[in-house]
């Protein structure tokens, strides 16, 4: 009964063991500055492989109309870090459809916007802040 318990709950640990997601408390710069979002491109299928790859970070108080080149329109998972939130728009600037984040989302796929869309690949606009 007991190894039979371990061997279902095993899958589960190893899932979680090798997510690379990090957890909204862990959010640093490269240079230790605490990060009020970090948003990924190209978001894996599988949950334990998302958040992998190129990444931009938003800090505290960063309000950009257009998003910075080269990221308009990629961003498939992200992370906002504890205390803070991301909102975001599908259109520059500041226009469209708009949506407040926080915590860890690992598919913006799995997000509605509007009727029949997601937010994979959608994000044009964001503001960050963090209390």
């Amino acid at each position: 009964m007991e190894l039979t318990r371990c061997l279902l709950i095993f899958p589960f640990l190893l899932v979680a063991a090798f997510a690379q997601c990090p957890a909204s408390n862990q959010l640093k710069s490269e240079s230790g500055e605490k990060v009020c979002a970090r948003m990924f491109e190209h978001s894996s299928y599988y949950y334990d492989q998302s958040c992998t790859g190129k990444y931009l970070d938003a800090m505290n108080g960063d309000d950009f109309p257009f998003i910075p080149l080269g990221w308009n329109n990629r961003i498939s998972s992200l992370v906002v870090s504890n205390r803070c939130e991301l909102l975001v728009w599908s259109i520059s600037p500041k226009r469209g459809s708009k949506r407040r984040f926080t915590g860890v989302v690992y598919h913006l796929k799995e997000v509605q916007k509007g009727l029949f869309g997601n937010w994979n690949d959608s994000i044009s606009s964001y503001y960050c802040t963090c209390k």
